[in-house]
């Protein structure tokens, strides 16, 4: 038998991790080069910009989570002629912020601004190919690491580049960081064999929430992202400019940076390995607690005399806002893999409650430097009480869920009122399913396209949720519906299933693979 896809992918995904955290962790040093390195710096206090520049830069970032939303076949269909544009146009972008002020053909205040907004949107594509890239790939713990691996790598390269390349050289690394990150991530995807990311089949590796169940997850998933614009805007790196409160130069010794690895390395153990068996709605309440209580902190520091003070706070908010990228990432992955929810949908309900939350703490600006902590104090409680709320409800439904669809199918997948996101052998049933279907559209002469119908029928998907992973009509869909029903000789969904989880003992003989 043919080697499965998953068992295919895991065979290379050694390099794939590799490429992924350098990626991740280059394009999180573009960001930062753009909103604190010197030569930026300058130029953004040149513009009378009406809100501070990293407002711009979200802009991009959300126009981007509304194209996901809005034409996510467009987006799919020309994947791989974008994957080699944006990055480019990213680069443009921010050389165009960067020079602005120097030329004269283009009114430089609009040059700038429309350069801050392409490398926004640019950022987001490469992080939103990246994770998903690895959330077919990988577990939610391997994610969650890969994430640690780039932040503590971003956090040791970004003040060594700073102290060793003059504010010219700055500009020319940080418009050469989206192509190089988008390099890594093509080198990802050879090492895989995928051509296109956003085309990769999702794997059953994750249980079935029913409809209530999902609806609180996607209040989780927005939870995650206000939370993260929050504990951004209180950080050093929250605001652009000359409103920055640290300097990202003498930050970061290797002392600090082992405390900061040995406290992400204890948040991951802590927060996301030791409550994996937990119900969704208890699974993730240590991370928010502990990202809470960091933006308590956050909210209360300032920037000390002491020099062991203030870096202390340094570090305190700048693993807070890491730990809160942990959380928002890993709730993405598996909303990835457990939403009946096209991965457009997810990223761009995730991108645009992060980017709009973010443009709100922006847009605030001098307010909160008049109110201080008490915006921060009140975002948190709102933050507190729509997690009490979350597990209200969840705990609430938890004892009559049972797993029905919206059209009264109910899977035949392992049980997940319990909560249970990934299994103990999470490959088994996702290859077993695979290799049963592959197996029936060759005895039953499917074509390429019902094999897929097939394959997404077997894990449970609806209509709609067929319609637009594939990008097809409803009226084809339909169609291959019913050829498949014809073919292998069913009347409905239960009939499918019974005939791709039937233990046939005579399927050596039978198999075309056989003959």
């Amino acid at each position: 038998m043919a080697e499965s896809p998953r068992r295919r992918i895991l065979a290379h995904v050694r390099l794939a991790d590799i490429c992924c955290v350098i990626g991740l962790a280059l394009n999180f040093m573009w960001r930062s080069l753009e909103g604190h390195a010197l030569r930026f710096a300058e130029t953004a206090a040149q513009f009378q910009f009406p809100l501070n520049p990293r407002g711009f830069w979200l802009m991009g970032f959300c126009l981007l989570a509304l194209l996901y939303l809005a034409v996510p076949h467009w987006l799919k269909r020309w994947e791989n002629t974008l994957k080699g544009i944006v990055p480019l146009c990213g680069a443009a972008g921010t050389l165009a912020f960067a020079t602005a002020p120097l030329q004269s053909a283009v009114p430089p205040l609009a040059l700038g601004l429309a350069g801050l907004a392409v490398s926004g949107l640019g950022y987001f594509w490469f992080a939103s190919r990246c994770f998903t890239l690895m959330a077919r790939a990988r577990s939610i713990m391997a994610i969650a690491w890969a994430i640690v691996a780039a932040v503590l790598l971003k956090t040791f390269l970004l003040p060594v580049a700073t102290d060793l390349l003059d504010s010219e050289a700055q500009v020319v690394f940080a418009c050469a960081i989206p192509i190089l990150s988008s390099l890594l991530l093509w080198i990802a995807q050879l090492s895989l064999g995928v051509t296109a990311v956003f085309s990769l089949a999702r794997p059953m590796r994750a249980g079935r929430l029913s409809l209530p169940a999902q609806r609180n997850f996607i209040l989780l998933l927005i939870l995650s992202a206000f939370l993260l614009a929050t504990v951004r805007r209180l950080s050093f790196w929250g605001t652009w400019g000359e409103t920055s409160t640290f300097s990202i130069a003498p930050l970061w010794g290797l002392p600090e940076l082992a405390i900061m690895a040995a406290c992400l390395a204890a948040f991951v153990w802590g927060a996301f390995a030791r409550t994996a068996s937990l119900p969704v709605a208890f699974r993730f309440q240590p991370a928010i607690v502990v990202v809470v209580t960091g933006l308590f902190i956050a909210a209360m520091a300032q920037p000390a005399q002491n020099v062991l003070v203030s870096t202390a706070v340094a570090i305190i908010i700048h693993v807070d806002e890491a730990c809160a990228y942990l959380l928002f990432w890993t709730v993405v992955a598996l909303s990835l893999d457990t939403l009946d929810i096209p991965p457009f949908r997810v990223l761009g309900i995730g991108g645009l409650i992060y980017a709009g939350s973010s443009l709100i703490w922006v847009a605030a600006g001098s307010h909160i430097a008049d109110m201080g902590g008490a915006l921060v104090t009140l975002a948190a409680y709102v933050g507190i009480m729509a997690l009490m709320w979350y597990t209200y409800r969840e705990t609430k439904i938890s004892t009559d869920e049972s797993g029905r669809h919206e059209d009264g199918y109910s899977p035949q997948v392992p049980n997940t009122d319990r909560g249970r996101e990934e299994l103990e052998d999470p490959g088994s049933i996702t290859d077993s399913i695979a290799e049963r279907c592959e197996v029936l559209s060759e005895r039953y002469h499917l074509t390429h396209r019902e094999k897929e119908v097939l394959s997404l029928l077997a894990q449970g998907r609806t209509r709609a949720y067929i319609q637009e992973e594939l990008v097809l009509s409803v009226s084809t869909v339909k169609t291959h519906i019913s050829h498949i029903y014809a073919k292998l000789g069913v009347h409905d969904r239960q009939g499918v299933m019974d005939l791709v989880l039937k233990k046939e003992s005579d399927d050596s003989e039978t198999s075309p693979r056989a003959l």
